[in-house]
This record gives C-alpha cells, sequence and structure tokens, in this order.
C-alpha cells in the first residue's frame, strides 16, 4: 500500500510541474476544519425532541479539472456530531416499563467518516485567474461509524447513571450496517492569495443521510430510530 501512495504522489508531482508550466492548473489538494450544525429527529412516542450540541469536523481533498468551469473533488472527511433527548433507561435485571415518563437525559455523540464524491460548478465569470470564484457543489458519500458514545443523566436527580460506547446502525445500510449513504449539497468561495495558485476557502455543506440509524443505548434497552442531517460551515486552504 504504502508502494502505490508513493507512486501516486510522484505522478501528481510530476503533473503539477507540467501544469505549471503551461499555466492550466489540472488538480489541486484542499485541506479544512469546520463547525457542524446537526438536526436528529426522534420518533416522540419512544423520546423527547433531540436537542443539538457543538459538532466539529476535518477533511482533505483532491481536484481534478476537467473543465475551467468544473471540478470533480474525492476526499476523506470525519465528522464529529451530537445531540441530547430524554427517553428511558433500564438497569440490567430490572424490569422494563414503557410509561412515557422520559426521566433520563441521553447525551449522544458520534463520530463518522465520509469518503465523498462531489462535483463543482463554477459560476459565470468565475475563471481559474479570477481573485474570487463561487461555486455550487453536489455530490455523494457512504458515511460509516467509527465511535458513538452516551452519558445517561437521571433528570430527576441530577446524578449521571451509566456512560460509554454505544453500538450505531443503520436502518437501511449499505454493504455493512455502521455503513449508510448520504448525499451533499452546497455552495462555496475561493478567495485567491495575492497572485498565487493557492486560496483560502469558505464552504456552506448540507449532508443528508438517506437511512435513519439505530441507537440501543446500553444493552439493547433503547432501540431508538433517530433521522440526521448536518449543516457544516468549513474554513480551508486550497493549494
Amino acid at each position: 500500500m504504502k508502494k502505490y501512495c508513493i507512486i501516486f504522489l510522484i505522478i501528481c508531482s510530476s503533473y503539477h510541474l507540467t501544469a505549471q508550466g503551461s499555466m492550466i492548473r489540472k488538480y489541486g489538494f484542499s485541506v479544512a476544519m469546520s463547525n457542524a450544525f446537526s438536526f436528529f429527529q426522534t420518533d416522540t412516542r419512544h423520546a423527547s425532541e433531540a436537542k443539538i450540541r457543538f459538532g466539529m469536523g476535518g477533511m482533505f481533498r483532491f481536484h481534478l479539472h476537467p473543465a475551467p468551469t468544473l471540478e470533480i473533488q474525492l476526499g476523506l472527511e470525519v465528522l464529529s456530531q451530537s445531540c441530547k433527548f430524554s427517553t428511558y433507561y433500564f438497569e440490567t435485571g430490572y424490569s422494563q416499563f414503557y410509561d412515557r415518563n422520559f426521566r433520563f437525559e441521553h447525551q449522544l455523540r458520534i463520530w463518522e467518516m465520509y469518503i465523498p464524491i462531489i462535483g463543482r460548478f463554477n459560476l459565470a465569470g468565475s475563471g481559474e485567474m479570477a481573485p474570487a470564484s463561487f461555486y455550487l457543489m453536489g455530490g455523494y458519500a457512504p458515511k460509516f461509524f467509527l465511535q458513538a458514545t452516551t452519558e445517561i443523566t437521571d433528570r430527576e436527580t441530577g446524578k449521571g447513571v451509566w456512560g460509554g460506547g454505544t453500538d450505531l446502525r443503520f436502518e437501511n445500510w449499505f454493504i455493512n450496517e455502521q455503513l449508510g449513504n448520504v448525499l451533499i449539497a452546497g455552495m462555496g468561495l475561493d478567495k485567491r492569495l495575492r497572485f498565487s495558485e493557492k486560496f483560502v476557502s469558505f464552504e456552506l455543506i448540507y449532508r443528508y443521510n438517506l437511512s435513519r440509524f439505530w441507537y440501543v443505548g446500553r444493552y439493547n434497552t433503547n432501540e431508538l430510530l433517530i433521522k440526521n442531517s448536518a449543516l457544516t460551515f468549513q474554513m480551508g486552504y486550497r493549494f
């Protein structure tokens, strides 16, 4: 695997030198950090409405330039999303009584990985040599759950009753239960740094998950289906 990565970087470096000689950019890279505003929708027959908590992420993308106004982007992104809601919690050995009194607050945090395939369309008048470029984006990404943790608090006493890892799986999964499908849409602005081929980028991206996921809590005591989407604001560096 390491050998193939080295060969890939050598090819890209050679191609970059050729492109610089002709003053036509054929490819590029970008990195960015983001803040996430996540939207979680629970079944209110089994839990209270979910409230947003702070989210964050980072990404690396490879850019191909098949035409002056079109880019194809391939990348790797990691995003952390979080929410809190009230629902049930049952200790091991105790009876389960679903009385619609959602006494326990669950704070769920998810770490997930995306492999996006994105088409970027520069608007008219936003060429490669322009000082700024405004564009629209659309694409698809498989999404994989890396890790999920829960902190459960008794709302009546304010005391924590349990905290730790929990399993998540998609209702309609792709390849395996931790892998789902996400649609991507967004817009962005590249601001050229002086007269170089480097840019500061600002992007607003919406991610829509095509499937709900199962939240099982501790030892499958919850079995709660949750719908998720996210709006991220990314600030990055493109080179």
